[in-house]
């Protein structure tokens, strides 16, 4: 489909009508989510305070430069043949993978800010130690839940603290742990999955190399790729993998198909099997399509291996090394997995993630995305000639099933396609017949400003929770009780020091304690206790929600003269 129709040569119908688009879309989220359903969810919140303005800074920018565009539509430009050459591409991907991991430190200050990334950063200390997980000390068990409030592994969680994901993601930070730096797992990944990309891209437009250029390009003023580059959650691990298997099956020899299946398996143990499954399921028919049935039936096998490998196998393995599920129901399992996301259902808001997920993205991503998949050949692709077919099919599906993700700097659910949508965009810029890159690099040019906005808004969010976890650590006392009332996912500090649960101070959720429990704590070990009056001082945001129980709990502290309050400054 590299050579299909076009639909003109002006770059203005592009430009404008992706504004145009921009602003529908970007107002209806506003008049449903917000103004209609009050929405004072996280997600709103980032909304309101990230991605709206970086969207109308875009939407003003793709606006202003048409009429340059215009101007400049006929003074030659070089045609992307740039994107084929290996020594400026390859330099390319090593300096986005650099700025990530930099990023890591001067933007999030080393914290990992949600309870998904510091489960992923545990396993990872255990791992490099050689564990399955942490050994809880005797005098600390009955205190377990209020040390690792969530997000725990229920199999033989009365005596041991591991990860409820699975491992890879973890085990290949351990792995850079061991090199020297764990903080490079995500950046490495990037520099595989834009690598990968970028074969895939040659190969599916070989006299294209604008089209090439335009996927790079896209890929690499991806805001999403390079801020969540930044952090320890899986999602960097599915784009790498998920472009590494494709540029497999592209390759089409014997050995690439059976490396698709082994990168296939990695994938799903990353940190949940499904993953992988809504990208792979998708071009399962476009083999039958080609009448590939070998192929179809050896990948079919493979997605079958990776529901029992980590499905069944993978619990069963964790059910006899560390004992039964304790103070929860299993959550690994093929069942428990399909009742989870079903449950889930009900926090569907398209509208909202998918604003998310553009504003962190270049602006044409999506709209060019559009292009080549309304623009599809049916008859071709019912014979399974492009691979537009499959592409499209996983994308808009997770696109579609857009449910809440709490945390996340964009859309991370559909991370894993973002190498999908750029090569999908790829076929919608050759559908438009455009041979002038202008319009995508002024476009890259708005994507680095509403780039810098978002990545500095990141960087506000996340200080105050790095500067309440410091506090906490730096406090003299044996204990920290952590009381979450009035502020954002305050339970998330609670957490120990190098991946180990257990730190000095030991962190505590007050509110999986028991009243014999306190009793307990205060005539052993000095008190401290970290409220409102400590992190919104520190500018973690002000949430009115209260709590009765834990307002009794402070309440005994009173009577017995347990505890001090941690005193913060700005």
């Amino acid at each position: 489909m590299t050579n299909g129709g076009q639909f003109g040569s002006t770059p203005r119908p592009l430009m404008f009508c992706s504004a145009l688009g921009l602003v529908i879309w970007t107002g209806a989220t506003w008049g449903w989510e917000i103004w209609h359903k009050g929405g004072n969810s996280l997600a709103d919140f980032l909304f309101r305070t990230q991605d709206l303005p970086a969207l109308v800074m875009g939407m003003l920018g793709l606006i202003l430069c048409v009429p340059f565009v215009i101007a400049h539509q006929q003074t030659p430009v070089k045609d992307g043949s740039w994107a084929l050459n290996p020594r400026i591409i390859l330099p390319a991907i090593l300096g986005f993978a650099l700025i990530a991991w930099v990023g890591g430190y001067f933007l999030f200050h080393d914290y990992a800010l949600s309870r998904d990334e510091e489960v992923a950063e545990m396993a990872a200390a255990y791992m490099h130690h050689g564990m399955i997980g942490w050994p809880i000390p005797a005098r600390w068990e009955e205190y377990r839940r209020a040390i690792m409030p969530e997000f725990f592994l229920p199999y033989g969680a009365n005596h041991v603290w591991a990860s409820a994901y699975l491992p890879l993601n973890s085990a290949f930070r351990a792995f850079c742990g061991w090199l020297g730096d764990a903080n490079l797992s995500a950046p490495i990944l990037l520099v595989i999955g834009l690598a990968a990309l970028w074969r895939v891209a040659v190969r599916l437009f070989p006299d294209r190399s604008d089209a090439v250029a335009v996927v790079m390009v896209l890929a690499g003023t991806s805001m999403q790729l390079l801020v969540t580059g930044m952090t320890a959650f899986a999602m960097t691990g599915h784009f790498a993998f998920n472009m590494l298997w494709l540029a497999c099956v592209l390759r089409d020899s014997r050995w690439s198909h059976v490396g698709a299946g082994g990168v296939a398996l990695l994938a799903a143990g990353l940190h949940q099997w499904h993953f992988p499954l809504l990208f792979l399921l998708p071009f399962m028919p476009w083999f039958a399509l080609q009448r590939r049935w070998a192929v179809l039936a050896f990948h079919l096998a493979v997605l079958a291996l990776m529901v029992i490998l980590w499905g069944k196998l993978w619990p069963a393995y964790l059910l006899q090394h560390l004992g039964p599920p304790a103070d929860v129901l299993p959550a690994a399992g093929v069942a428990d997995k399909l009742g989870s996301l079903f449950a889930r259902l009900d926090s569907w808001h398209p509208l909202l993630q998918m604003s998310r997920f553009v504003a962190w993205n270049n602006l044409l991503l999506v709209p060019l995305a559009l292009v080549a998949a309304v623009t599809m050949p049916w008859r071709v692709a019912l014979r399974g000639e492009t691979i537009v077919l499959p592409l499209a099919l996983g994308a808009i599906a997770v696109s579609v099933l857009a449910m809440d993700q709490g945390y996340g700097w964009g859309y991370r659910y559909l991370h894993g396609f973002i190498g999908s949508l750029a090569l999908l965009a790829g076929y919608g810029w050759v559908r438009l017949g455009h041979h002038s890159l202008r319009p995508v690099m002024a476009a890259a040019l708005i994507a680095l400003l509403t780039g810098t906005f978002l990545a500095k808004r990141a960087q506000d969010y996340v200080l105050p929770y790095a500067k309440s976890y410091r506090a906490i650590t730096q406090s003299r006392f044996d204990v920290v009780l952590v009381d979450p009332r009035g502020g954002w996912f305050v339970t998330d500090v609670v957490r120990g020091k190098n991946g180990n649960p257990l730190g000095h101070p030991v962190v505590m959720n007050i509110d999986q304690l028991s009243v014999g429990a306190l009793d307990r704590l205060c005539d052993r070990y000095s008190i401290g206790v970290f409220d409102q009056s400590a992190f919104l001082p520190l500018g973690i945001g002000a949430l009115r929600w209260g709590d009765s129980y834990i307002a009794t709990l402070r309440a005994h502290m009173v009577e017995r003269g347990c505890g001090r309050i941690i005193v913060t400054a700005r």
